[in-house]
């Protein structure tokens, strides 16, 4: 992927943080049609290359941190946008109010998967706002401050895991469309990006069992399927993410 394709998808998600609801649904997933576009197509130029001898992209690893009372629960939401791509990694740095999450893979892959985690950030936030003054503060107005802050933590969760969902969906759509043997490219792709990690010898993160508001992250899933892509209408230390 060329860096004019990575600054067009770019545009398109500064745009979308920026602009009216409708627009900036129209916006996200059109750039989210062309990152799977792009992505794939990407994949099968460096199968060719790999046919032929010739050295394709490389694997690379990125980084988007998160600081703040909320740092926690961006990098669950990136993490799971991370995974919904399929050809990268996530990995994790946590300490107190901050939170790293590296992007492992192919660089075109990493590229577009950053920018897009960077501006769903923007999004989610946002997201919260509006939540918490149209639902959530007449909700929770008897809960704890706690109470409220878990609220409030786990719609960004729950928005993560929605934007999540379309993603993997709108792969789901792309690859069948590309025809016989994308598939299998994109599935060499992964298995050799998941060698790179495993050679590091990183240990697997495993879920602490944070507690979650049943609600809140119900109603950020909603808003991250219908608010960020459209949809239809778009441990201490480092380790693996599970």
């Amino acid at each position: 992927m060329n860096d004019r394709k990575l600054e067009t998808i770019a545009r398109l998600l500064a745009k979308a943080e920026s602009t009216s609801t409708e627009e900036a649904k129209a916006l996200t997933e059109h750039a989210q049609r062309l990152m799977v576009k792009y992505g794939i197509e990407q994949a099968h130029v460096d199968e060719r290359m790999r046919a032929r001898g010739e050295a394709g992209e490389r694997i690379i690893e990125s980084s988007v941190t998160f600081r703040g009372t909320y740092a926690r629960a961006l990098f669950e939401m990136g993490a799971a946008v991370v995974w919904a791509h399929g050809s990268l990694r996530p990995l994790q740095a946590l300490n107190e109010g901050r939170a790293t999450l590296f992007i492992v893979g192919y660089e075109s892959d990493v590229r577009s998967v950053e920018t897009l985690v960077r501006s769903l950030e923007i999004q989610a936030m946002v997201a919260l706002a509006v939540w918490w003054k149209s639902d959530g503060r007449s909700i929770y107005n008897r809960a704890t401050d706690w109470e409220k802050r878990q609220a409030r933590r786990s719609m960004i969760e729950g928005f993560g895991v929605g934007a999540a969902a379309v993603i993997r969906e709108a792969r789901e759509e792309a690859v069948s469309a590309a025809g016989s043997g994308t598939e299998l490219v994109l599935s060499s792709r992964r298995s050799r990006v998941d060698a790179a990690v495993d050679a590091q010898d990183v240990p697997q993160a495993r879920e602490r069992g944070r507690k979650r508001d049943d609600r809140a992250l119900v109603d950020g899933y909603r808003r991250g399927r219908e608010a960020q892509l459209g949809g239809r209408s778009l441990t201490q230390g480092r380790g693996l993410t599970g």
